[in-house]
């Protein structure tokens, strides 16, 4: 009897520590294990581990991630200052719902800081999953380790509302540092379906080099909805707009980038990698104010984008302002380009050989031309006749194909 009392005694008291750390002013938990502080979950927990909140987290100071680290907010919030998160040797998955938030914006919610070595491929690793929420300067910002940053790499599904910092400066949704210039395992940023990213400045900033590519998402900045200086830009789906005033000129800057008002504004700058490339297969690009594509040179005496081609979407100047705007020097090397799309200002200067652009219900639509080219080479929209052309062969090829497919019955029918 004694004994039983004594093991019941045991079993009580070896619950006793779940009870206490399971206590109101627990935080967050892994598995069955209870935490005050989240610095001490991640601290004890494995790469396999998800930590999950149980209440909103009030950071101190931001918290460094040197190694896998999964956090499920589950309906919760984690704030700090400035900086909530520095990413440097390791992985943040996020997911769940909740917002990470700078109180006191400067940096971003996220930092991300890659390797000094080339060979280090994933070095700094960041998912954010569709209902989590980042809110700062930036949303992430990829900065550059005695300017490298190999192996930063960015898987992005949720929000972002990037706003002004303590200064008044304008936000940044994504910002990739312009000191980051080696082509090699640079930077690589993934926009995924259902993203959407809104600023007080850029939606998205890219000055240093890196693949950046968008899928559906929905990017918005007052001063551009994207900036780029440097880096791969591919776009597939996005909707991309320009909120702010129109800009137009606007001067090359070394310290980040002014505003233009533009859907889309390319700076050739000297100060930075360049070898910029875009490539825009769909999506829907807006201005509200000025043009919708536009690169000028900033510092230097040429233009720093050595591709550029547009296979489709929709692109439109509110105002009526053309709807792309480019440099000679761009011109030069680069002037046909656009195979497809939609665009409310003409883009014929602009078409590769053998496509025209019509006028349909208030848009320019660019179709493929290989008959016209015949009557238009340049693939331009001058080509009634060559639609006249089209149409009859179009009606002969018709009237062919009935004559013939009768022809065959009527041989049936007597057979």
């Amino acid at each position: 009897m004694y004994k039983k009392i004594i093991l019941s005694i045991f079993l009580v008291l070896g619950f006793i520590p779940i009870l206490v750390n399971a206590s109101v002013g627990s935080l967050v938990k892994v598995g069955n294990k209870y935490y005050d502080s989240l610095a001490e979950a991640i601290a004890n927990a494995s790469e396999n581990d998800v930590i999950s909140l149980i209440s909103d987290v009030k950071l101190d100071d931001s918290i460094e991630i040197n190694k896998k680290v999964n956090i499920n907010l589950n309906g919760n919030d984690i704030t700090a200052p400035e900086k909530v998160f520095l990413v440097e040797g390791g992985e943040l998955n996020l997911t769940g719902k909740g917002t990470i938030k700078e109180t006191n914006p400067n940096y971003g919610a996220i930092m991300v800081k890659g390797s000094t070595d080339p060979n280090d491929e994933e070095y700094s690793v960041v998912n954010v999953d569709k209902d989590i929420t980042l809110e700062g300067w930036s949303g992430i910002f990829i900065t550059h380790n005695n300017s490298k940053s190999y192996g930063a790499k960015v898987n992005f599904g949720g929000k972002i509302n990037a706003v002004n910092d303590t200064s008044g400066g304008t936000g940044i949704g994504i910002y990739v540092n312009g000191n980051i210039k080696d082509p090699e395992n640079s930077p690589v940023v993934n926009i995924l379906d259902g993203a959407k990213i809104t600023s007080t400045g850029n939606g998205l900033y890219f000055a240093g080099y890196g693949e950046y590519n968008i899928n559906e998402a929905d990017i918005s900045g007052s001063e551009s909805g994207i900036g780029i200086k440097s880096g791969i830009l591919n776009i597939d789906g996005a909707t991309v707009t320009g909120t702010g005033p129109d800009a137009t000129p606007t001067p090359g800057y070394n310290d980040g980038i002014k505003a233009s008002g533009t859907a889309i504004q390319i700076e050739s700058n000297d100060g930075y990698a360049g070898e910029i490339e875009l490539n825009i297969d769909d999506g829907r690009f807006i201005s509200n104010n000025s043009n919708v594509i536009y690169e000028y040179i900033g510092k230097g005496n040429h233009s720093q984008v050595i591709a550029l081609d547009i296979s489709g979407g929709t692109f439109e100047s509110k105002k009526g302002k053309d709807v792309i705007r480019i440099t000679d020097s761009l011109k030069q090397f680069h002037s046909n380009f656009i195979s497809g799309g939609q665009y409310s200002s003409n883009p014929e200067e602009y078409l590769k050989s053998g496509y025209a652009a019509g006028l349909s219900n208030g848009k320019y639509e660019v179709i493929q031309s290989t008959i016209l080219g015949v009557f238009s080479p340049e693939g331009n929209s001058n080509n009634a006749f060559g639609i006249i052309i089209i149409t009859l062969i179009s009606i002969i090829s018709l009237g062919l194909l009935v004559y013939f497919n009768k022809t065959k019955i009527l041989n049936i029918i007597r057979n």
